[in-house]
């Protein structure tokens, strides 16, 4: 999560749509009172990672 770009809520309240067009291409770590508590993504990042512990049908 190091290189992860972050947020924190406020500025997800603040700048919503922004943040939503930079997560189709990355995930957004959200910090809350400093510490990470939420990661923003696009379904089909989020797809790509429920699949990958996948290993059959």
């Amino acid at each position: 999560m190091d290189d992860m770009p972050t947020a924190t809520v406020s500025t997800l309240r603040r700048r919503t749509t922004e943040l939503l067009k930079q997560a189709e291409d990355q995930p957004i770590l959200i910090t809350r009172y400093g510490k990470p508590s939420f990661v923003l993504m696009s379904a089909a990042h989020y797809e790509a990672l429920s699949n990958s512990g996948r290993h059959g049908p």
